[in-house]
């Protein structure tokens, strides 16, 4: 398990790095580490001007929770207000379950109007939209990371069913999961990978073994999935 500083280090040098408000949150939207940079206007326009915001802290977090448990993705929810300030959640899972989110309370883009106004008086964080890849790139890798699968059918060795020893262990468990009948939108939910890398593992999976589609797939090599004769790879 990551512990509390570790992650609590992880959101600093997030934050000092693409200068962005990061926080992690749990589900019901209960801060769980120190916030590591605060953002003044969003504080302002609420207080000041009486105005509701209309970003990811505008929305029932129970809400947000729900998008990402049902579609069960690490691409982020971004939103950007009437202000022109953006912000986005991006989930934690374990175990395939939604246990946090990471939250970034607002920025605002470089070629978005006011941006120099906005950081001068309200020290508002402003980003490119290439650095905001860059940035929800890394969070995403780290939240795979984190989601550990816990197996208890699985046995001390790890075993897994194997279709083609020519496959590599990526290619076997999405060859299975097409012998199963998964689509390759159901295999993507299932493996947390994206509908276009899955169809990438298609095309090599078809080319090393020689078949032309999905279906001959099915037909010359699901019989050795079966119970009784069913082959094991130790990872």
């Amino acid at each position: 398990m990551v512990g509390k500083g570790a992650l609590q280090d992880f959101q600093d040098c997030f934050v000092r790095d693409y200068r962005v408000p990061l926080l992690l949150i749990d589900t019901q939207g209960k801060p769980l580490l120190v916030p590591s940079l605060k953002l003044g206007f969003c504080n302002f326009v609420q207080s000041g001007m009486a105005h509701d915001c209309s970003g990811i802290a505008a929305h029932d977090i129970a809400a947000v929770a729900s998008y990402f448990q049902n579609r069960r993705v690490f691409d982020p929810l971004v939103r950007t207000c009437n202000f022109g300030i953006t912000s986005f959640a991006i989930p934690v899972f374990f175990n395939t379950r939604l246990v946090a989110l990471w939250r970034c309370d607002g920025f605002v883009f470089d070629d978005a109007p006011h941006a120099e106004q906005l950081q001068a008086k309200f020290d508002l964080p402003v980003i490119t939209h290439e650095e905001l890849s860059e940035a929800t790139s890394w969070l995403e890798c780290t939240c795979r990371l984190l989601d550990v699968h816990l197996d208890p059918s699985a046995d001390s060795r790890g075993a897994t069913r194997i279709l083609s020893p020519v496959l590599t262990p990526r290619e076997n468990e999405i060859a299975v999961l097409v012998c199963d009948g998964l689509s390759n939108s159901q295999i993507a939910d299932r493996l947390f990978l994206s509908e276009k890398t899955v169809k990438t593992h298609m095309s090599s999976i078809l080319a090393k073994l020689g078949v032309k589609n999905r279906v001959q797939l099915i037909c010359e090599y699901a019989d050795t999935l079966d119970e009784d004769n069913r082959q094991t790879m130790v990872v």
